[in-house]
């Protein structure tokens, strides 16, 4: 209950933020090729950033073991939710692909990694980081056939898994961790300072995307409730009833948590890239990122607050 108030108090400072993006594009002060650049930005400079600041911490076992499982139930997470996102939204419906990719991705760098930050510090963005990588094979692998066909595939689609800023962050994070690499000041003090920016940041181009997309537009399409009723509410709370039986092997409560939160996140903000990029419905799937990017300020804490009850429900705690 401790962390859902942590993150329904950070979501409030998150939805202002995200107001204060609304307006800043709104006023003109951002247009529609500044917030791509300052998007680029986020995802290719602060979010690797934030990943090697959270690894630089100090080799323990019990963090090495906290990464194994979180990674194993992230690609566990990520598994289920793109199967759930197949079942439960039928080909014979219009921008069925842009709908599945709406329900099966999560925004877990850009609304993940300032949760976690707030909700559970360094080490919570340190096991998100498992869930990042599991989002970035899917997403180049499964999501690069679903919206752009087999024919898409390629071995440069799956070049970019490891090339992505993310996974390149990871993995020298994952060195220094392991290596016992502690950077000097004059190199860390820098990406620590550029790290910094990620929250502000991420929700003022979040901001700007809804400002461009239309607040209202989604409100008026009964198929963004269906599927985002199983993005937001359905798919976590499905996980967490799951997922929640973990401790009972030794998984911290505090790897579980952050797993499903970056699983409860709102849909990816790729959706609109992939649409883009393949030729899908671009403002269709901008309406599934502004309604769950909103919704999310409500249905995160629920379900954070579900996995307790699950725990007692149980017998876990």
């Amino acid at each position: 209950m401790q962390n859902a108030l942590i993150i329904a108090g950070q979501a409030v400072v998150m939805f202002i933020l995200l107001a204060v993006g609304y307006l800043i594009y709104k006023l003109k002060m951002l247009d529609d090729n500044s917030t791509r650049q300052l998007s680029n930005i986020t995802l290719t400079v602060v979010t690797p950033a934030v990943i090697i600041n959270a690894y630089q911490t100090e080799f323990k076992p019990e963090l090495a073991k906290g990464l194994l499982y979180s990674m194993i139930l992230a690609f566990f997470c990520q598994t289920v939710m793109t199967i759930i996102a197949r079942l439960a939204v039928r080909s014979n419906h219009a921008d069925f692909e842009v709908e599945r990719f709406a329900a099966g991705y999560s925004n877990c760098a850009f609304m993940g990694i300032p949760l976690a930050e707030a909700a559970f510090g360094a080490e919570g963005v340190f096991y998100l980081t498992s869930f990042i990588t599991a989002f970035n094979v899917f997403m180049w692998t499964h999501g690069v056939v679903l919206m752009g066909g087999k024919q898409k595939a390629s071995p440069k689609s799956l070049l970019k898994i490891v090339t992505s800023p993310a996974i390149i962050a990871i993995a020298l994070g994952l060195v220094f961790f392991f290596a016992g690499v502690d950077l000097p000041d004059l190199v860390d003090k820098p990406i620590t300072y550029i790290a910094s920016m990620n929250t502000p940041l991420a929700m003022i181009v979040s901001g700007a995307t809804i400002a461009k997309a239309g607040l209202l537009s989604g409100l008026k399409k009964p198929r963004v409730y269906y599927v985002q009723s199983l993005k937001l509410l359905v798919i976590p709370l499905i996980l967490a009833a799951v997922v929640v039986n973990a401790e009972r092997f030794g998984v911290s409560p505090l790897v579980v948590r952050t797993v499903l939160m970056a699983a409860s996140s709102p849909t990816a903000s790729a959706s609109i890239m992939f649409a883009y990029r393949f030729g899908k419905n671009e403002e269709y799937a901008s309406n599934h990122f502004t309604f769950s990017t909103v919704a999310c300020i409500i249905t995160i804490p629920l379900v954070l607050t579900a996995v307790g009850f699950f725990e007692k429900i149980y017998g876990i705690v």
